[in-house]
């Protein structure tokens, strides 16, 4: 190469520095994003031990506080999370939402809601309306209250939730693997004793893909706001 054509090339400039992102809500997207992740192989490797929703509930708040905390790049900066937040009015009734995670001061917000279900549980078709329940609260809390951004997380062992079922509660309220869910769509089984007058309304669409980890398989949903 010429001197010529030396001094005729560009310098590269230096490549962008990959720091966290100034919106504070995709901050809580990455929080969350790498809080499940730790959550599910602190499970499956043991460190956690989980049998039912409660301990779900707390070791989850706990990594996501945890994590949070490192995403606070300010001296104001204030990450917090808080467990069992009541909404005064969900359909009628008082809902607590498993976990809500906010930055104060930028006043952006998540609400989550768990579901923890084993094989030796059953009462998989509970279990599934109850499911769809917790994802409509989630998208309520999202248009009604303020939050910005919502999550819905279920682990289980039961792969009565993962397979397609053929007749029943399961062909309605679809929660198998690769299911979709059609926007501003209603869900109910009337045959189903105990909840034969539950009625769910989701807003948004929906695609369930389970990961699986030796027995155990884990779903996240992300739930924007309506409108």
């Amino acid at each position: 190469m010429t001197l010529a054509a030396i001094k005729n090339m560009k310098q590269e400039k230096p490549k962008e520095a990959n720091l966290l992102p100034k919106d504070y809500v995709q901050r809580i997207e990455e929080i969350l994003d790498l809080s499940w992740r730790i959550l599910k192989t602190r499970f499956i490797d043991g460190r956690h031990q989980i049998s039912k929703e409660a301990p779900f509930q707390h070791y989850f708040a706990h990594i996501i506080s945890v994590i949070g905390e490192q995403f606070c790049t300010k001296r104001d900066d204030i990450f917090v999370v808080d467990l069992e937040t009541k909404l005064d009015d969900v359909k009628g009734k008082n809902k607590y939402l498993d976990i809500t995670c906010s930055f104060l001061k930028q006043n952006v917000s998540c609400a989550i809601e768990l579901k923890f279900k084993t094989a030796q549980q059953g009462a998989q078709d509970h279990g599934r309306i109850d499911a769809f329940v917790d994802i409509e609260a989630v998208e309520i809390a999202c248009d009604r209250y303020g939050y910005d951004i919502g999550r819905f997380y279920m682990i289980t062992d039961s792969t009565a939730y993962i397979n397609r079922s053929e007749k029943g509660v399961g062909t309605v309220f679809t929660i198998h693997h690769g299911a979709r869910t059609e926007a501003n769509a209603n869900f109910q089984y009337p045959k189903s004793r105990g909840r034969e007058n539950v009625i769910v309304n989701l807003k948004n669409p929906y695609h369930f893909k389970w990961e699986q980890a030796d027995k155990w398989f884990f779903l996240e949903l992300k739930i924007k706001k309506c409108s």
